[in-house]
Formats: structure tokens, C-alpha cells, sequence
């Protein structure tokens, strides 16, 4: 833009058009414009005369000084956004140098992180490390400690070893000796008896010939008597024959005599086999029964001679059982003792659960606490008597019927002839499916005169009918954590603290304490009553075939060890062998005939 005001110089005067300038070249205009009217023949000065005037109005206007002021102040503004443009620049920078401070702090905080992330590393490998050193160094302690107890227990065996030796030699020695000397006692009786003999030979030699003329003068008188002693004798009985024909009462007098007297024969050896059932089912006991609280001749006499009353431990220190169980017992007890002082018909009952849990004491505890008698046998001597089986059963429940107070009649191993056999459920032979129904005719109805316990450990092999007469059901499981405490407790207080009968007594290490024996009640697990008994009594034996008198803690530990051991195989056997028995006898289940079973019994 042009400002006069500022050139200093006027625009040309005149109003004309401002002057052409010439072409270059000092060329004629008309020339120029007949050689190249296309470039400024055409030109038209309009514009530049209108600008002209338009800076001339402006330079003569009276606002061209606050123009100039408008230009001055958009200048300083120019200046200023400078200025402001440099601080923020400058802003900027400091702006970038403190995020590049930031950033150089943040790289050194996660290099110091990743540095303490390794040595956290580091540690913890190390820590590491040393659990897994510590946990070989357990190992091998464990390692030297189970080598430790196998060495104590080869020690153990071999000194049992050496000692069975020692007594199997002093008894062999023994023997020896005494073979020796009756050898020796042999050959001085015979010496003796060969010079008695040589001696009466000699004897007999020199005088000879007296014997033989004395004995050829008794022979003679002898023969001469007996033949007179014949001729008599055939002399009376053919004269008494010759009589007794003649004399016909005479003759049937002799015959009813002695019809008389066969007859009297025979009727005292029926008599007295009818006396003698008779003795043997009131007095005596059946062959089946193993043991019994009822008066028998032969009780009797061992009582009379031993000067010993029939008494049991008590049921607090010899059986350990579930409260549940101990009151249901009570409740049976008080229920046997109402139904004979009421005159009602006995209960019978099922006892079932592994092996010595405590049914055949449970069975015994009853009729004490009831005032009842009981006699006990097993179902395993069934089998053997063959034929004879069904007699024995039918004695048996004759004579448990002959009982005054009555009878508890417990049964063990019921399942051994009481077991699924009929309608073609299972193998089982003739005689037992005998015996089977014979128990089923007398248990059939209700009596007052006995009550059976039934005892298995193998409930599901049962007879259907058999379970149809149990009246009550009893199931003793493995005792718990509390139960085996309590057991531990009294066998070892029994078998380990207390002096034996003959004045013996076993010094316990001070390591086998309330804790150590809680310890064994807890690695017990799944051990009966009876178990616990023979481990008790394993260490009493452990001690006296040690040659000691001590129980330590490493030969508690080595018996416990090895019955530990002898339990799992034991377990393993068990389980085969009731699945094995299990599926040989309840056999045909979803038979038409096992769905008959109910009606038939």
C-alpha cells in the first residue's frame, strides 16, 4: 500500500493519464504497435488512474495519522504475540526439561524396582534352596531313622532267633541226655536180666531131671482128677435133663424164668438210656454248646474242686462301646429282665460288625445284667457233624427249653450254617439246608424260654427268613478316636503297668507318656477292640523276649510299626475275601426264586 505521507512526494500533477513509457529499445510507438499489437495496443491506464486517485483521497483524508497509530499498535501487538510466542517456547522447554527429569526419575525408580525384584528373586531361590536342603536333610534322617528301627528290629528278631536257638538246643541237649540215660538204663536191665536168666537156666539144667519126674507126676494126678471131675459133672446134667423132660412144670418154670430175665435185661438197658437222655438234657449240656452259665454235673465239679464261682469282668472294664450302644444295651437287658418276671415271650437279637468289637461280650454282659443263663457255641462246628447235625440242633433247643431262669443262646459265626442256601439262592449243602430249617421250626414262634443271639460279620448273607425272627438289630463298628484311647488305655494299663501273675513287672521309658500313647490311638485307625488287645500284649511279649525288662520307646515304635504293617495286608486279604464270600452265597438275587424267599419263609 502507498502512504504519501510517508514518501515524502506527490503523486504527478495533471489529471491526465500518467505517461506511457516508451518501448524498450527506443522503438517507435506506431512501430511497436504494428510489429506487436497483441501486447500494448490493448493497454488500458483506468486502473492505475483509479489507484492514483484513491491514494490521493487517502493521504488527504484526516484519518491517515490514526492509521498510522492502527499500524504502530498492530506492530507492538506483532511484537507481543512475539514475545508471547518466546515465553511459551521457553515454557515449553522447561515444560520438556522436567518431563525429561521426570521420565529420567521414573527409568532410575524401576531400575531400583527391578533391581530389589531381583534380589526378591534372589532370595526366594535361595530360600528355596535351602527348604529343599533342609526338607533331603529330613528325608535322610527319616531314611536313617526307619534304617535305625529295621536295624533294631533284625537286632530283635535275631536275638528271638538266637534265643529260640539256645532253647531248642538246651531242650535237644535235654533230650539227649535223657535218651542216654535210658539207653544206659536199658542196657543194666538187660545185662541184669540176661545174668538172672543164664543163672536160672544154669539152674534149671542141674535139676532138670527132678522137674521133669515131678512134673509127669503132677500132669498124671491132674488128668486122673479132671477126667473124674467130667464124669460127674455129665453124670448131674443129664440126670437133671432126663428130669426136667419128665417134669413139664418144672421145664416151663426154667423156660419163664429165663424170658424173665432177658426181658429185665433189656428193659433196664432201655430205662436206663431213657434215664440218661433224661440226665443229660436236664443236668448236662449238648455237644454244640462251648460254654455255659448253667448248673452241669460238670460245672459243678470244677466249681466244688476249684473253689471257682462263674464271674466275668465287669461290663465298664472290659468292653468299650458307643453311648448309643451302651444304652440300647441297658434298654435290652431291662426288657429280658420284665419279659421272664412278666412271663412274655423273649426277643430275639442280631449282632453283626467286624470281627472283635466286643459281640460275644456284649452277648455275655446281657444275661448277667438280665439274671438269665447263656450258653454259647459256634456256628462252625455245624458243618463236621454231617448228618448228625439236625440231632444235635433239636437237642440243643430241647435242652435251652428245660431251662428254670432261661436261656440267652448265643450263636457265633451264624452265617456258617445260617447263610442264604435255599430256593437255589447259593451253594449250600443238604445237611446245613436241614439245619437251617430245623432252627427256623423252633425259632417259628414266640417262647419264654430262651432267646437267641444271633452273631455274624457278614449280615447281607443271611437267610431272609432268619432276619424275618430277629426281633432287634445291634451293629458294633470300629471304635472311634475316643473308643481306641480309652482301649489303649486299659489293655496297656493291663498288659504293660500292671505286674503279671507271677510277680513280673515291666519298666516303661519316661517317653511313653499320655501323649505318645494318644499318638498310637490315632495311627490305629480301623483296628477292633481285639487288635488293640494284641498290640498291647505284642510289646509285653516284645519286652520278655528281649531279655529285658524295659519298654522303650523305639521298641514300642518297631511292634506298632510291624502290626501296622501286618493290618494292611491283613485288611486288603479280609475285604477280598468277604467280597469273594459275598459273591459265592448271594447268588440268584434278581432270581424269580429269591423274590419267592419271603413267601416260602
Amino acid at each position: 500500500m502507498y502512504f504519501p505521507s510517508l514518501s515524502g512526494g506527490k503523486p504527478p500533477s495533471g489529471g491526465g493519464a500518467p505517461p506511457v513509457a516508451a518501448p524498450a529499445g527506443g522503438m517507435p510507438a506506431g512501430k511497436g504497435d504494428k510489429e506487436g499489437d497483441n501486447i500494448t495496443g490493448r493497454f488500458d491506464p483506468t486502473a492505475l488512474e483509479r489507484g492514483a486517485k484513491a491514494l490521493k483521497e487517502l493521504d488527504s483524508s484526516p484519518n491517515a495519522g490514526k492509521a498510522f497509530e492502527v499500524t504502530k499498535m498492530q506492530e507492538a501487538t506483532k511484537q507481543k504475540e512475539l514475545q508471547k510466542q518466546m515465553e511459551e517456547l521457553a515454557t515449553a522447554r522447561a515444560q520438556a526439561v522436567k518431563e525429561r527429569t521426570h521420565m529420567e526419575a521414573e527409568e532410575k525408580r524401576k531400575t531400583v524396582d527391578h533391581q530389589h525384584d531381583r534380589e526378591r528373586e534372589t532370595a526366594r531361590y535361595k530360600a528355596q534352596l535351602e527348604a529343599e536342603a533342609y526338607s533331603k536333610k529330613l528325608q535322610d534322617q527319616k531314611k536313617q531313622n526307619e534304617e535305625w528301627l529295621q536295624q533294631q528290629h533284625q537286632q530283635f528278631l535275631r536275638q528271638e532267633e538266637l534265643r529260640k536257638k539256645n532253647e531248642l538246643e538246651l531242650e535237644e541237649a535235654r533230650r539227649r541226655r535223657q535218651a542216654e540215660q535210658a539207653r544206659l538204663d536199658r542196657e543194666t536191665e538187660l545185662q541184669k536180666i540176661r545174668e538172672e536168666a543164664a543163672a536160672r537156666v544154669k539152674q534149671e539144667r542141674e535139676n532138670a531131671d527132678v522137674h521133669l519126674r515131678s512134673l509127669r507126676a503132677r500132669f498124671a494126678e491132674e488128668r486122673k482128677t479132671k477126667m473124674e471131675q467130667l464124669q460127674i459133672i455129665f453124670g448131674s446134667i443129664g440126670g437133671a435133663f432126663n428130669s426136667l423132660i419128665e417134669d413139664k412144670t418144672r421145664l416151663a418154670t426154667v423156660v419163664g424164668g429165663i424170658t424173665a430175665a432177658a426181658l429185665g435185661i433189656y428193659g433196664a438197658r432201655v430205662g436206663t438210656q431213657i434215664a440218661g437222655r433224661y440226665i443229660e438234657s436236664r443236668l448236662g449240656k449238648p455237644p454244640l454248646v462251648r460254654e455255659t452259665s448253667r448248673w452241669s454235673f460238670n460245672r459243678a465239679w470244677r466249681s466244688y474242686l476249684l473253689g471257682w464261682l462263674w464271674r466275668r469282668p465287669s461290663f465298664q472294664e472290659k468292653i468299650v462301646l458307643p453311648a448309643e450302644l451302651s444304652e440300647r444295651l441297658e434298654w435290652t437287658s431291662n426288657s429280658l429282665v420284665n419279659a421272664k418276671r412278666n412271663g412274655t415271650p423273649f426277643r430275639h437279637l442280631l449282632l453283626y460288625g467286624p470281627p472283635g468289637t466286643g459281640k460275644t461280650l456284649f452277648a455275655r454282659t446281657i444275661s448277667r445284667n438280665s439274671g438269665l443263663d447263656y450258653a454259647i457255641m459256634t456256628g462252625g462246628d455245624i458243618g463236621p457233624l454231617g448228618k448228625d447235625a439236625v440231632n444235635e440242633i433239636n437237642k440243643l433247643f430241647r435242652w435251652a427249653n428245660s431251662s428254670r431262669k432261661g436261656l440267652i443262646l448265643f450263636i457265633d459265626e451264624a452265617d456258617a450254617f445260617l447263610r442264604r442256601g435255599r430256593m437255589g439262592e447259593g451253594t449250600m449243602s443238604e445237611e446245613l439246608r436241614n439245619c437251617l430249617s430245623a432252627f427256623l421250626h423252633h425259632t417259628g414262634t414266640e417262647t419264654t424260654n430262651f432267646c437267641v443271639v444271633l452273631a455274624t460279620n457278614v449280615r447281607e448273607v443271611m437267610d431272609r427268613a432268619v432276619l424275618d425272627r430277629v426281633d432287634e438289630q445291634f451293629e458294633f463298628p470300629l471304635p472311634d478316636l475316643e473308643g481306641r484311647r480309652k482301649m489303649v488305655k486299659m489293655f496297656v494299663d493291663e498288659y504293660i503297668y500292671t505286674p503279671t501273675k507271677r510277680g513280673r513287672k515291666i519298666v516303661v521309658d519316661a517317653a511313653l507318656d499320655d501323649e505318645y500313647w494318644d499318638m498310637v490311638a490315632k495311627r490305629t485307625e480301623g483296628f477292633s477292640g481285639r487288635q488293640i488287645a494284641k498290640l498291647a500284649i505284642g510289646m509285653q511279649a516284645a519286652v520278655f523276649g528281649s531279655g529285658t525288662n524295659t519298654l522303650t520307646k523305639g521298641l514300642a515304635d518297631t511292634v506298632l510299626n510291624w502290626k501296622l504293617a501286618h493290618f494292611d495286608e491283613d485288611v486288603d486279604t479280609l475285604e477280598r475275601r468277604k467280597a469273594q464270600h459275598v459273591k459265592e452265597t448271594v447268588v440268584g438275587e434278581d432270581t424269580p426264586h429269591a423274590h419267592a424267599q419271603p413267601a416260602a419263609a
